[in-house]
């Protein structure tokens, strides 16, 4: 239950004060006029029987002075040093829990307080009376609420600062999201030192460098968040604001850290009537999105509307102006998760936004890669074509001499490089053809060329080359086959002409029908030749050869005798 009324003593100075009823909260100013004195205060209860003998607990919540408190005469806890002078009190300022069990069902609840600063005295916030094991699970239950959400919004804090270090400096937002990162942190500080002090219960500071922690937090963390505001747009925070509230940050921490907080309090309390200021730039700042209809982020407007809100509120509190309670801690916390959900959201988006994006990406990098793949074997086509082109003769579709050069060239090697591998090399001419195009014309003489190339090809097996190697003269090279089996094919392809009987009047000898002399040379291990020149040679000596005996015939080497 919560101790409501006492009977009052409050003694300050030499005068002497009484009252009775007085309600529980209250300070020393609405008793007395004054927050600075001394007093004690005196409450009679009467408690169930069913309590006697059990251990109860009172809860005094965070004041600021001194106090001690006694059951049925007998101490039970205290805060800091009471006393009757400012010079002897010890000032402190947490929680309290006291243990008691009692003997009747009547108990006198004493405590003797004594304040001597101006913002705060007395008995200003509401205490609780139990069993202690609940007064203790309520108790522990709070502190662990607040630990935990210090350490939730510590963890995001840590994780806005990695991911935006990581980020990299260079990219869009990462300075305003490194910074938004440490006001994150510093405000889990501030909550961790703020009402209802969750600091003092794990920890060992005094109260002085406690209140110290908790103003220098605060500023830290205004410093940051206004920071933050002004990268994020600085028509929300002018430039000239945002200087002018840094020097006071500053002008305040320094304060802080060397003067006592009845100073630095009361400087903080001045200070953040600039407060004002700020919020109205961040009302102009809207008004401004709203006329240039800019996007915005509602749920942002809203939690700073929020924060802004419950600062004026605990404001006003500590100045004693309003009796509500602390909401900043509360405020605070809300809005540091629901920033970072906001930010979470928007960062997934990206992210599928960027896998969406990847995943068209790959799905047009296979499209290009099919394309690509399409290409290559159309160019591979084309450039086979082309080699194709480069190696036949346009006009009887044979091969040409470059090719020639090259297949006769692997043909020797191999033949030096295989024991068994024979290469025979033919030369043949069409007979009188120049008397054939002077009667016939050259329309004519290239109709003979194609159809001898045509009996050639026919006759030939299939491991036979046919090229053209200049005007009326052919190539054949057989491979792979005994000297006696070429010749025999080589004769087959004269006797094949000859069974044509192609047109051909303006010969000088008896013929009247179109013939070839050829002459040939063979290559193999036993049998070779210097290089492909000296083989070639030695076939066209054999040509000219079978000229000279008539034509119409195949000369060969004795040694293919």
């Amino acid at each position: 239950m919560k101790i409501r009324s006492l009977l009052l003593v409050l003694i300050s100075g030499s005068n002497y004060e009484c009252s009775t009823g007085s309600k529980l909260p209250a300070s020393f100013k609405t008793l007395a006029g004054s927050n600075s004195g001394y007093g004690t205060f005196i409450g009679y209860f009467k408690i169930p029987k069913e309590f006697i003998g059990r251990r109860i607990a009172i809860r005094i919540p965070t004041q600021y002075g001194a106090y001690r408190v006694y059951v049925n005469g007998q101490f039970i806890v205290r805060l800091g040093e009471i006393s009757t002078t400012p010079e002897k009190q010890v000032t402190e300022k947490a929680p309290r829990i006291g243990y008691f069990v009692p003997e009747t069902e009547y108990i006198t609840l004493s405590i003797q307080a004594s304040n001597y600063t101006h913002l705060h005295g007395g008995l200003e916030r509401p205490m609780q009376i139990g069993v202690a094991g609940t007064i203790n699970r309520q108790f522990q239950q709070l502190m662990m609420s607040i630990a935990m959400v210090c350490g939730a919004v510590l963890g995001v804090g840590m994780f806005t600062i990695l991911f935006s270090v990581f980020r990299g400096s260079r990219e869009r937002n990462s300075k305003s999201i490194f910074v938004f990162g440490w006001f994150i942190v510093f405000l889990a500080l501030h909550n961790l030192f703020s009402a209802p002090y969750a600091y003092s219960v794990f920890t060992n500071i005094n109260w002085l460098w406690g209140t110290r922690l908790e103003y220098l937090f605060t500023f830290v963390a205004a410093f940051f968040f206004l920071s933050y505001m002004h990268l994020f747009n600085r028509r929300y925070l002018n430039p000239v604001i945002y200087y002018i509230a840094v020097a006071l940050l500053v002008f305040n921490i320094i304060f802080t850290l060397f003067s006592p907080p009845e100073i630095f309090e009361r400087l903080a309390l001045f200070s953040a009537i600039f407060a004002l200021v700020i919020i109205g730039n961040f009302i102009y700042g809207f008004y401004q999105t709203l006329r240039y209809k800019e996007h915005y982020s509602r749920l942002n407007l809203i939690a700073i509307i929020f924060l802004c809100v419950t600062f004026l509120n605990d404001y006003l509190l500590l100045i004693n102006v309003i009796k509500t309670t602390h909401l900043f801690f509360i405020s605070t916390s809300i809005y540091a998760l629901l920033i970072m959900f906001q930010q979470s959201r928007h960062y997934a988006h990206q992210t599928y936004e960027t896998e969406q994006l990847n995943l068209n990406l790959i799905a047009l990098n296979n499209s290009l890669d099919q394309k690509v793949k399409e290409r290559t074997q159309q160019l591979r086509e084309v450039n086979a074509k082309l080699e194709q082109q480069m190696n036949i003769d346009a006009l009887t579709g044979a091969f040409n001499r470059r090719a020639l050069n090259h297949e006769i060239q692997q043909q020797f090697i191999q033949t030096q490089q295989q024991p068994q591998h024979t290469l025979i090399f033919a030369m043949l001419d069409v007979d009188f053809f120049k008397n054939y195009n002077d009667y016939y014309g050259h329309l004519k003489g290239d109709e003979i060329l194609k159809n001898l190339v045509r009996i050639i090809q026919g006759t030939l097996p299939p491991s036979g080359y046919l090229a053209r190697y200049g005007g009326e003269e052919f190539a054949i090279l057989l491979t792979g086959m005994p000297v006696q089996t070429a010749l025999k094919n080589l004769e087959n392809v004269l006797n094949q002409i000859r069974e044509q009987r192609m047109q051909h009047l303006n010969r000088p000898d008896a013929k009247d029908y179109v013939t070839v002399s050829m002459g040939a040379a063979w290559v193999e291990q036993k049998h070779g030749y210097a290089d492909i020149h000296e083989l070639m040679k030695a076939a066209d000596v054999q040509l000219y050869a079978a000229k000279q005996a008539g034509r119409d015939q195949l000369k060969i080497e004795k040694e293919a005798d």
